[in-house]
């Protein structure tokens, strides 16, 4: 759900597909299912560790894809509080080392009643954020809250996630609110049902599979 500075909101529905190799590689696919203006339109990412991250947007009307390229990245996604550089951030930070990110620990803090450490993140890849501060659950080891902040250390972004469930033995936020902070926007992103371990092959995060759709 879109929420803009007036109140108003938006909805959109969609099914993410990911897959998480052991050398690291991150591939995700995303299908728009509602409102029908976005219906059919779909997201590609593979995120590579070490080298430059590739996305695609497909777009139903022209029935073709288009690369996202570096200068697009930090345009919003379907009009979301995230942007496309979020989306590869999110699919990656968990595996940055400290040649991509130097790390600092910046303390403690409770998120929600949750006691977490602070953990300091600067990217050493040019453009994006200045610096990232990761609030990481000290028991369950799950962020808790990313704050964005921009090349001169102002807080842009905050992302804050909750409702923590297990899905078997894997702790899972089924609720992430992104805020635009200069904007007074916000997106709420709710998740209905979450499996693991279903057995998707490398052949379903293609090009290809954008236009056929999650099946």
């Amino acid at each position: 759900t879109i929420h803009d500075k007036s109140g108003s909101t938006r909805e959109r529905s969609m099914q993410i597909f990911d897959e998480r190799s052991p050398d690291g590689e991150d591939k995700t696919i995303t299908f728009f299912s509602a409102p029908p203006e976005v219906k059919g339109t779909a997201f590609l990412q593979w995120s590579h560790p070490g080298k430059d991250n590739e996305q695609w947007l497909y777009l139903p009307e022209v029935k073709r894809s288009r690369r996202i390229t570096s200068q697009l990245r930090d345009q919003s996604f379907m009009g979301t509080d995230f942007s496309y550089r979020d989306l590869e951030i999110l699919a990656e930070i968990h595996g940055w080392t400290e040649a991509q990110a130097a790390s600092t620990l910046a303390g403690s803090e409770d998120v929600d009643g949750h006691a977490c450490w602070l953990i300091a993140l600067t990217p050493t890849s040019p453009g994006g954020y200045g610096k990232i501060v990761l609030a990481l659950d000290k028991e369950l080891l799950v962020p808790r809250k990313l704050t964005f902040h921009d090349a001169s250390g102002a807080a842009v972004k905050t992302l804050v996630q909750s409702d923590v469930k297990n899905v078997g033995a894997i702790p899972t936020p089924f609720h992430m609110d992104m805020q635009t902070l200069d904007k007074g926007t916000h997106t709420d992103a709710v998740l209905s049902d979450v499996k693991y371990d279903t057995g998707l092959g490398d052949g379903f995060f293609t090009e290809r599979q954008l236009q056929r759709g999650p099946r």
